[in-house]
C-alpha cells in the first residue's frame, strides 16, 4: 500500500509539471526505467516478487496515463489562450417586467342627495358590497310629493310673470310706436299750421292797413260832403237872412225911408244879397260835386265793408288756426309724454333677452328640481357593482340637496398601480398585456397608463407609476390588497440573438468581440434591437454562426490576439 501511495504521489507530481518540465520528464522516462531494471536483477523473495508485480502494474498505468497526457502536448505545436465563445443564432427575444402594487378602483363615485328630504331607508356600512342597479337609499315619499307640487307652482309663477312682463312691454312698445307716429303727424300739422298762421297774420295786417286807408278816405270824403252841405246850408242861411232883411225893410213905412234905420236895413239887404251871391257860387259848386262825393262815399263804404268782411274772415281764420295750433301743441305735449314714459318703460333688447333667459332659467330650475325630486322618488341606485368605502347618510335623518350620502368604489373597473424604474420603463408601453396575481387568483391585465412624472420612492430612486387594468375581475377582488404583476413586454422572433453578457458598450456604441475563422479576436460594432435580461437582438454587425466571446476580454487578450475558442 505504501508503494502504491508513493507511485500515485509521483504521478500527481508529474501531472503538476509545466510543459517544459513535461518535455524533460519525457526524455528521462526511459532512463529511469533502465535504472530500475538494473536494480531488479537481484533475486527477490516471493513477497518481494509480489510487491514488484504490483509496482509494475501501477507503474504501467502511470506510464500510460503520462504518455496519454504528455505526448499530445509534445507533438501538438504552440498553444493559445482559451476563450469561451457562443454562436450567434436565430431565435426570439421577449421582455417582461415584474412588480407589485395595491389594487385600486379606477372608478369611485360619491353619491350626493338630489333633494333636501328625510332619508327613509338606508342600512349600508363601509365594506359592504353592492350590485349595479341596487337601490342604495330612499326618501320619504309624501315629503317628495309636496316638494314636487311646490316646484310646479314655482315654475308656473315664473312663466306667468314672464308673460305679463312681455305683454306689458309689447303694449309699451305699441304705444311708443303709435305716439311716435302721432308725433310725426302732429309735427307736420304744426309746421303747416305755423305757415298758415304766418300767412293769416300777413293778411290780417294787410287788410288792417286797407281798412285804415279806406277809413281815412271815407273820413275825407265825408269831410268833403260836409263841406258841400255846409256851402248849400250857407246859401240857405244867406237867403234866409236876405229875406229877413227884405222883410224888415218892407215893413218900414215910407215915411221912415229917410231915417237912419231904414238906411241900415237897406244896407243889411245889400249885405245879405252880396252874401247870397257869394254863397250861391259856393253852393252851386257844392251842389255840383255833392253827388260825386256821395257816390265816392258809397263806393268807399262798400270797399270798406268788403275790407272789413275779409279782415273779419282772416281774423276768424287766424283765431281758428291759433286755436288749432294750441290744440296741436297740447296733443304734441301729451304724445311726447306718452312716448317718453313708454320709452322709459320699454324693455331694451338686452333686458328682454335677460328676462327671457331668467324665465328659461326659472323654468329649467323648476324642471331640474322636478327631475331631482323624481330621482329622489326612484331612490339612489348603484351605477356599478362595487364596495362601499364611505357612509354619511343616516336612516331617518335629514339629507340636504347636494349633501354627501355615500361613496362606492367599483369592483368591475380596477387597476394595480406599480412603480417602475427608468430601466424597466423602456420595456413598457400602453396596451401591453400582463398577468396579475392576487390572493391566490390569477387575472389577465392590460397596461392602460404610464405616468409622465417621476417621483422619488422611499430609497430616493425616481420611479414612474404604471397602471395595469385587470381585464377579468370577479368577486375575489379585494381593494387595497397588494398584487403581483408580470407585464409581458415586446417580443420579436426569427432574429439574430446573442447572450446579453456578450454585448459591450463604448464611445463608439455597442459592440461584441468575435473570434474569426483565423482564431483572431475581432471587435465588431453592432446595432442592438430588443433586449431582455438574458438575450439581445442584433439588427446588424453580426451574422448567424459568428463566435462571440462571452463576458468580455480577460487580461492579456486584446483585439487582434490569436486565441483558442472553446464553445460553452
Amino acid at each position: 500500500m505504501e508503494e502504491k501511495k508513493s507511485l500515485m504521489e509521483e504521478w500527481e507530481a508529474d501531472e503538476a509539471l509545466t510543459e517544459q518540465e513535461e518535455q524533460k520528464a519525457k526524455k528521462g522516462l526511459f532512463k529511469k526505467s533502465a535504472q530500475k531494471e538494473k536494480k531488479e536483477k537481484t533475486p527477490l523473495t516471493p513477497v518481494q516478487k509480489k510487491k514488484r508485480r504490483k509496482r509494475i502494474i501501477i507503474g504501467g498505468v502511470v506510464v500510460v496515463v503520462a504518455v496519454v497526457a504528455i505526448l499530445p502536448r509534445a507533438f501538438a505545436g504552440p498553444s493559445y489562450p482559451m476563450v469561451s465563445v457562443t454562436e450567434v443564432t436565430v431565435g426570439s427575444v421577449s421582455q417582461s417586467v415584474d412588480g407589485s402594487g395595491a389594487v385600486q378602483s379606477e372608478e369611485v363615485k360619491t353619491y350626493f342627495s338630489p333633494v333636501s328630504a328625510t332619508v327613509s331607508e338606508f342600512d349600508l356600512q363601509v365594506g359592504d358590497t353592492v350590485e349595479a342597479g341596487d337601490t342604495l337609499l330612499t326618501y320619504d315619499s309624501a315629503e317628495l310629493d309636496n316638494l314636487y307640487k311646490q316646484a310646479e307652482l314655482t315654475g308656473s309663477a315664473a312663466n306667468y310673470g314672464y308673460k305679463d312682463s312681455i305683454e306689458k312691454d309689447n303694449k309699451n312698445a305699441s304705444e311708443y310706436n303709435r305716439s311716435s307716429a302721432a308725433l310725426d303727424i302732429i309735427n307736420r300739422q304744426l309746421d303747416e299750421e305755423d305757415d298758415n298762421v304766418d300767412h293769416l297774420n300777413k293778411r290780417v295786417n294787410e287788410y288792417t292797413g286797407y281798412q285804415g286807408d279806406s277809413s281815412n278816405k271815407l273820413a275825407d270824403l265825408k269831410s268833403q260832403q260836409d263841406a258841400a252841405k255846409a256851402a248849400i246850408a250857407a246859401l240857405d242861411a244867406a237867403n234866409q237872412e236876405l229875406k229877413a232883411a227884405k222883410d224888415a225893410l218892407a215893413q218900414t213905412s215910407i215915411t221912415d225911408q229917410s231915417s237912419v234905420d231904414y238906411q241900415k236895413l237897406q244896407d243889411a239887404v245889400t249885405v245879405a244879397q252880396n252874401a247870397v251871391a257869394q254863397a250861391s257860387k259856393h253852393a252851386a259848386d257844392a251842389q255840383a260835386s255833392l253827388p260825386n262825393i256821395e257816390k265816392s262815399i258809397q263806393d268807399e263804404q262798400n270797399n270798406y265793408n268788403e275790407i272789413v268782411k275779409k279782415l273779419d274772415s282772416y281774423q276768424g281764420r287766424l283765431k281758428d288756426a291759433q286755436e288749432n295750433k294750441t290744440k296741436l301743441e297740447t296733443s304734441k305735449s301729451k304724445e311726447e309724454g306718452i312716448k317718453d314714459s313708454t320709452d322709459a318703460a320699454k324693455l331694451s333688447g338686452a333686458a328682454r333677452s335677460q328676462l327671457a333667459a331668467q324665465n328659461n332659467l326659472s323654468t329649467l330650475e323648476a324642471t331640474m328640481t322636478k327631475d331631482d325630486i323624481q330621482q329622489g322618488k326612484d331612490g339612489i341606485k348603484a351605477d356599478f357593482s362595487g364596495v362601499v368605502t364611505k357612509v354619511a347618510a343616516v336612516a331617518g335623518g335629514p339629507a340636504t340637496k347636494g349633501g354627501e350620502l355615500l361613496t362606492v368604489a367599483s369592483s368591475e373597473d380596477v387597476t394595480v398601480e406599480m412603480s417602475i424604474t427608468k430601466y424597466d420603463l423602456e420595456k413598457m408601453e400602453e396596451g401591453q398585456k400582463a398577468t396579475v396575481t392576487l390572493a391566490g387568483h390569477t387575472y389577465e391585465g392590460t397596461v392602460t397608463k404610464l405616468s409622465r412624472i417621476a417621483e422619488k420612492n422611499d430609497k430616493g430612486t425616481p420611479v414612474v407609476t404604471a397602471q395595469v387594468k385587470i381585464d377579468n375581475p370577479d368577486e375575489n377582488i379585494y381593494l387595497g390588497l397588494e398584487a403581483k404583476v408580470n407585464v409581458q413586454g415586446r417580443f420579436v422572433k426569427d432574429v439574430l440573438v446573442v447572450p446579453a453578457e456578450c454585448v459591450n458598450s463604448g464611445q463608439d456604441g455597442d459592440f461584441c468581440y468575435v473570434v474569426n475563422e483565423n482564431g483572431v479576436v475581432e471587435k465588431k460594432v453592432i446595432e442592438k434591437g430588443l433586449a431582455s435580461d438574458d438575450a439581445v437582438e442584433v439588427k446588424s454587425g453580426l451574422a448567424a454562426g459568428d463566435k462571440v466571446i462571452s463576458g468580455g476580454l480577460t487580461t492579456g487578450i486584446t483585439e487582434g490576439t490569436r486565441v483558442t475558442a472553446v464553445e460553452e
